[in-house]
């Protein structure tokens, strides 16, 4: 049996054509479903991992919670983006997928990132394939973090913070306000339809706010809850630091990682819980003041999405989360995926108001009707 040469992704193969070498793709030849079960594999991984057990028979889902619910929500599509497992998942798939689709007996990586030759290495042994070379020596892969640090800014002393002033009149009974709550990606100025049609046909008064205004919202009583979670996730921190169970978690099809991804635990638990739940009681903070019939959540992350519905379930405030786009797979609701707002719709800015309207009129009505 011959020799295949096989570029990986990324790879220039004009070059090695130039060259007279006759070379593939990696990928072309996987094929299309190859190619789709390595996408699968990161996902899969991701949400599989959150499951199983880590310590004592108990899964981070069960382990990482505030008031008694999963904090694995807040942070599910960070895990599965952002933090190295899923992308060393994907790697050793894509190396598990050329074995089998070669049936190559041995196999001569040259040139490759170290992560992926220490990966495919691995692979290799796990099929029983002769590597060629040495394995090389290879740092941990690093997490992408999230842009702020809730830790470094609980060391020093607060300055008061206060409800946004536009809801600083209040107006007593829950029912007078809607609050719009409205995410990075969408522009104020897109809503100001809405704001018209729900004021003139819901008779309510529309407040809308967006991140920055919630950042005000940082009182010293949320900074205080705020330092006992992340003091507690400090504790499932040093739980798991070390488990057996946690090292074997960090596997794909007998190819083991743990080694590579372990800043992932730092990264969820120190980087992107803290700034999750601080967003959560920044939000909280404003619906205990506002009181609003319901909040209008537009253009949120389904990860920060679900800080906010948090919020609304814990003040029972009925919430509605509004599209405005194309959604992608990691922004759908399932039935066992955390918070859940009342209702949901969809609207393109410049489109008539008048459904969403109509969803919002029925969000509001219930919140007002006696138990």
């Amino acid at each position: 049996m011959g020799a295949e040469v096989l570029a990986w992704s990324g790879v220039d193969e004009e070059s090695l054509a130039a060259l007279g070498v006759p070379v593939r793709g990696a990928l072309e030849r996987i094929g299309a479903e190859g190619c789709a079960a390595i996408e699968a594999a990161g996902r899969t991984w991701a949400r599989l991992w959150s499951r199983v057990p880590l310590r004592d028979g108990r899964s981070f889902r069960e382990l990482a919670t505030l008031d008694d619910t999963s904090l694995l929500w807040l942070a599910e599509v960070f895990i599965h983006r952002e933090t190295a497992g899923p992308r060393c998942a994907r790697i050793a798939e894509t190396a598990l997928r050329i074995l089998e689709t070669t049936r190559a007996d041995e196999v001569d990586a040259v040139s490759l990132p170290p992560p992926v030759a220490l990966l495919f290495a691995r692979a290799c042994t796990a099929r029983g394939v002769l590597f060629h070379g040495s394995v090389p020596q290879t740092r941990t892969l690093s997490p992408r973090l999230p842009p702020r640090s809730p830790g470094r800014r609980l060391r020093g002393l607060l300055a008061p913070a206060t409800v946004p002033r536009e809801l600083s009149s209040g107006h007593g009974d829950r029912g007078a306000t809607l609050v719009v709550l409205v995410g990075p990606a969408t522009e104020r100025a897109d809503l100001r339809q809405l704001e018209e049609a729900v004021a003139c046909d819901l008779q309510l008064g529309v407040v809308t706010l967006g991140r920055a205004e919630l950042r005000r919202c940082e009182t010293r009583s949320v900074w205080r809850a705020v330092a006992g979670a992340t003091a507690r996730l400090e504790e499932v921190r040093e739980l798991l630091r070390g488990a057996p169970g946690l090292h074997e978690a960090y596997t794909h099809r007998g190819v083991s990682f743990a080694d590579l991804a372990a800043r992932d635990l730092d990264a969820i638990l120190r980087g992107r819980l803290p700034e999750a739940i601080l967003l959560l009681e920044a939000a909280s903070a404003l619906i205990e003041s506002a009181r609003p019939a319901a909040l209008v959540i537009v253009g949120w992350p389904r990860d920060d999405r679900r800080c906010l519905l948090a919020a609304a379930a814990r003040h029972a405030v009925r919430s509605l989360t509004v599209r405005t786009g194309e959604t992608d797979k990691d922004d759908l609701d399932r039935a066992d995926g955390g918070p859940r707002p009342t209702a949901t719709a969809q609207w393109a800015p410049g489109s008539d108001p008048g459904p969403l309207v109509a969803r919002l009129a029925e969000c509001a009505r219930a919140s007002l009707e006696p138990a």
